[in-house]
């Protein structure tokens, strides 16, 4: 049975069925990315903290907005092709399009790693600073010859695991362990198992919660770790996220970062800021730190002499966040030539070159709070970012997908009735406009308000 109202129009509405459906789509989309929009400003407004302005690429962004105004023109001339019957220009078309959405989502994946490799670090006095983690940030742990393993005799979120938790975090091989009873194994899923099994057994015997187990090295092991891989640690124990502890000695939890901004606004003297500490940049960065800043405001004062300096935000970034593009200290007088912006560039490969443009510091795990990649973890305005534009890139990578599903695999339809995909192509395409027509709104609401 054929479905009517597919090619032609209903009489009564001058639409057909796919139309009428796609318009009903739209308006949800419509609510659900105006909902967004809507938060995005009221956390703008309500921010409790300097909202981030120009930090990423406008040039990228810039050059995604003519890629994907460039695909909404081929769309529409796949149409027109495929109307007139011009099959030929009307697979060129379609085929450019799906191509203009792979250019978008490549620059977007560019944008994306570029803020998983950049990090923010905190430090104890308000001061950020942003840069790369060469060598990555571990906590290293040495002469560790115990572990402690719970593990509960009812479901738990943190059960005992330390084949996957504990073993693949040793430095070199892992050595033998001996259980309390004096037996040797080797620390594996199945070893661990059945020595799981009879501590859970005794546990019951005995009535209590939880299975205690513990293993002693037959040789002093190593550990190295990322933050996120332990629950936390003190200089001479290091827990692990299954709850495994071990008892050693802490022997490094400095952060080695090659700093290329310092943003000292959450710091009531920015001259002071813990960044320009003798045993970090030191005294030279300091001068030109406060040389740039006195740069600014000087010139923002001549510029505006009735505006108050403290309501201006592009002069709190542009004179309080210090963009370092050198591993040495500008000249006197140079300082304030520099760019202002939280984003940069991944590193090199060979993280070789990157010492040459950034200075490198090792940071006491006591001066940092908190530190992040670019990523929601680091503030509201990241969190927004990767929702609105994550969603925007999954409407593309869909809406490619069906218009490479027409132009591949609707051949038969193409050669039966060319009148019926001309339907389906421009339902794809309303839904193609709708898509470029949100990154229209989100450019420049995210780069460059």
């Amino acid at each position: 049975m054929d479905i009517p109202y597919t090619v032609h129009a209903r009489p009564d509405t001058g639409l057909y069925n796919a139309k009428i459906g796609i318009w009903l789509f739209l308006a949800s989309e419509v609510m659900l990315f105006g909902g967004l929009f809507s938060a995005y400003i009221f956390l703008r407004v309500g921010a409790d903290y300097p909202w981030p302005v120009h930090d990423l690429d406008v040039t990228l962004g810039f050059i995604n907005t003519v890629v994907l105004i460039a695909s909404s023109v081929t769309v529409l001339m796949a149409l027109a092709m495929l109307k007139l019957r011009k099959f030929g220009w009307y697979r060129i078309n379609m085929l450019l399009t799906v191509l203009c959405a792979g250019v978008f989502m490549f620059n977007k994946t560019l944008e994306y790693k570029a803020k998983f490799a950049h990090y923010a670090v905190k430090l104890t006095d308000g001061t950020l600073l942003t840069g790369h983690l060469p060598h990555g940030y571990q906590v290293k742990f040495e002469g560790v010859t115990e572990l402690a393993l719970n593990v509960p005799l009812k479901h738990s979120a943190v059960t005992a695991d330390p084949a996957g938790y504990v073993v693949p975090l040793i430095e070199g091989t892992a050595p033998k362990f001996k259980t309390e009873a004096g037996q040797e194994i080797t620390l594996d899923k199945a070893s661990f198992a059945a020595l799981s099994a009879e501590a859970v057994k005794k546990a019951k015997e005995e009535k209590k919660g939880t299975a205690a187990i513990k293993l002693v090295a037959t040789a002093p092991i190593k550990f190295a770790a990322k933050p996120s891989e332990i629950f936390g640690y003190t200089e001479t124990t290091i827990t692990f996220r299954d709850g495994t502890t071990a008892t050693g000695k802490l022997t490094d939890d400095k952060m080695t970062l090659e700093v290329d901004g310092v943003d000292a606004r959450g710091v009531a003297q920015s001259e002071k800021s813990l960044a320009f500490d003798h045993r970090y940049l030191g005294e030279a960065w300091q001068k030109a730190f406060v040389e740039n800043r006195d740069h600014h405001i000087t010139k923002f004062e001549k510029d505006y002499p009735t505006r108050d300096k403290s309501r201006s935000a592009t002069l709190q970034k542009e004179s309080l966040f210090f963009k370092l593009n050198s591993s040495e200290p500008p000249a006197e007088g140079a300082a304030h030539g520099n760019a202002h912006g939280a984003e940069a560039h991944a590193p090199a490969e060979g993280h070789g070159e990157a010492h040459a443009h950034h200075p490198t510091v090792v940071l006491e795990k006591k001066d940092i709070t908190f530190f992040s990649n670019f990523t929601p973890k680091l503030n509201t305005y990241y969190a927004i970012y990767f929702t609105l534009t994550g969603l925007h890139g999954l409407h593309v990578v869909a809406g490619a997908g069906v218009l490479l599903y027409f132009l591949v695999f609707d051949g038969k339809r193409l050669r039966q009735d060319p009148e019926h995909l001309a339907n389906r192509v421009e339902v794809g395409g309303l839904f193609w406009h709708f898509v470029d027509l949100v990154w229209i709104f989100l450019f420049p609401l995210l780069y460059l308000l």
